[in-house]
């Protein structure tokens, strides 16, 4: 059994769970006022055309309540399990973060003990309480963050070519694709590939490989994590990703398909947001529900609902036409941390069932996906190692 669960990408299902509950609401609220006009009082105003109405008003009750339950259908089966809680605690960020005076009707201990969630989220099995970092971050100060990453000296970059990994499974899959990324080494990993449209790079992005704050050696380190939230362009991750694309030739012709892992998602993310030419995201474990994403890019987001790093955006993922979120829970077995729910090799393990998933949305953007590379004939392939360099005076 697949228990991959999946929302967005279906062009019939495009709206928020509350609209869906909007809706179905403002149809009880009809029922109701029909069922009023047959009151004895209200019969007394237009007996014809009453009349009229007790003839018709039991077919059109009916027909009201299988629109509600069509409604109510809907919203439970399209957001389920850990989707459904997610779009909820969705909700609730979303209230606080438009309405900033909640911050203060809220007992200050009830958001210290948020600080305390997050914690406890680094040895929890839960998918609620990584739901619940999510909640706990939704007013995140990202303004606040790029102001003081601005002030930060940036650093220089330098990226040297490196042999690259050798690689079997065909690329025509998610998880064929996901395969690819080797976050041990940390390179960053391109393959052309020439098709009946042209040449076609794929980009593939590690997570982050520096977790020191005081290390100032790989581009991909802890560091460019703060600045990619804040201010993306800056960050050192960023601009080595350029520096790896422009090393490898690619130019505003080619198009480009995006693979990232946690960091490296962030990276294709903001690269999406700035490059024309990128034509599909494929991202796993990366918190980038705040991303402005173009709205014609087919986006294929897969989060495990106990991996914390996906919520710590402090929002979830939009419902979209051209971006679908999947998610499944890892178990985790007595010795095991919860960090193995953020494995790069548990993402490859997703990937897997995202081919074999039956839900609409998820096939619809991963027909998109693949397509690109749909009789494509291999070219070259290349890795490079992020560092950095001395900053420009």
């Amino acid at each position: 059994m697949n228990d991959l669960v999946s929302y967005g990408g279906d062009r019939s299902v495009t709206v928020a769970r509350s609209e869906i509950e909007r809706i179905a609401n403002l149809l009880g609220h009809v029922q109701n006022r029909l069922i009023n006009e047959l009151s004895p009082l209200a019969q007394l105003h237009g007996l014809v055309n009453h009349l009229q109405l007790d003839v018709n008003l039991p077919d059109t009750l009916v027909r009201l309540g299988l629109q509600r339950h069509g409604c109510y259908v809907a919203s439970e089966s399209y957001f389920t399990g850990d989707a459904r809680v997610a779009h909820q605690l969705g909700a609730l960020a979303e209230a606080v973060n438009t309405h900033p005076w909640l911050k203060q009707v809220i007992p200050k201990p009830v958001w210290a003990a948020s600080t305390t969630l997050i914690a406890v989220s680094a040895l929890s099995n839960s998918n609620i309480t990584a739901l619940g970092v999510r909640g706990a971050l939704s007013g995140m100060p990202v303004e606040a963050i790029g102001e003081v990453t601005s002030r930060i000296k940036s650093s220089g970059i330098q990226i040297s070519e490196e042999p690259a990994w050798a690689v079997y499974q065909d690329p025509a899959s998610i998880s064929g694709l996901a395969s690819r990324l080797n976050n041990r080494s940390g390179h960053i990993r391109l393959e052309s590939y020439k098709t009946n449209r042209g040449r076609l790079i794929v980009m593939y992005l590690p997570g982050t490989a520096e977790w020191n704050p005081l290390a100032n050696q790989k581009a991909f380190d802890i560091k460019s994590d703060v600045e990619l939230m804040a201010n993306g362009e800056k960050s050192t991750s960023y601009r080595a990703a350029n520096a790896a694309l422009s090393a490898f030739g690619v130019t505003k012709n080619d198009r480009l398909v995006l693979v990232g892992y946690s960091q490296g998602g962030m990276v294709a993310s903001e690269i999406a947001e700035n490059h024309s030419n990128v034509v599909g995201l494929i991202t796993m474990g990366s918190p980038i529900a705040r991303e402005h994403l173009p709205s014609n890019l087919p986006v294929l987001s897969l989060e495990h609902s106990n991996d914390v790093v996906p919520a710590l955006s402090g929002q979830t993922n939009p419902m979209t036409e051209n971006w679908v979120t999947g998610s499944r829970h890892v178990e985790i077995r007595a010795g095991e941390t919860v960090l193995k729910a953020h494995h790069v090799s548990e993402y490859v393990a997703t990937a897997a069932l995202a081919d074999t998933s039956t839900d609409s949305g998820l096939v619809r953007i991963r027909e998109v996906l693949l397509s690109q590379l749909a009789g494509a004939t291999k070219l070259e392939d290349k890795e490079y190692l992020p560092l950095k360099g001395v900053a420009a005076p």
